[in-house]
């Protein structure tokens, strides 16, 4: 169940929360502020709950664990990426390339509705 409850809706808050101003940044004290690029705490804690869970998830295949896996750790990179440099990120156009191993690791609807009628 929480594969197909939690996990999805981590990953559409996740990447519906994403801001390039929530960075690292120093504070007015002279601290470092550690950004969270605009992601909470509790959607990135599911992300990375990700691969104990799986490990449990012995009705997958090995593929769709695989990509399961990816897609958690790509969308956790991309909040990262805002986090710690969003101007290093358009410089280098990384969520642009993060989005493209999402899209090769997202199976096609045949197969991604397969995979919701095994939850």
């Amino acid at each position: 169940m929480w594969l197909a409850d939690a996990l999805p809706g981590a990953v559409e808050t996740a990447m519906g929360s994403l801001d390039p101003a929530d960075c690292d940044r120093v504070g007015l004290d002279g601290r470092l502020i550690e950004g969270t690029g605009g992601v909470d705490a509790g959607t990135m804690s599911i992300l990375s709950l990700v691969p104990c869970v799986l490990s449990e998830a012995v009705w997958l295949t090995p593929d769709q664990q695989v990509r399961l896996l990816a897609v958690a750790c790509v969308v956790s990179g991309i909040v990262r990426l805002f986090a710690d440099g969003p101007g290093t990120e358009i410089l280098h156009d990384l969520v642009s390339r993060m989005r493209t191993t999402l899209t090769t690791v997202v199976p096609p609807c045949a197969e991604r509705a397969a995979l919701s009628a095994c939850f």
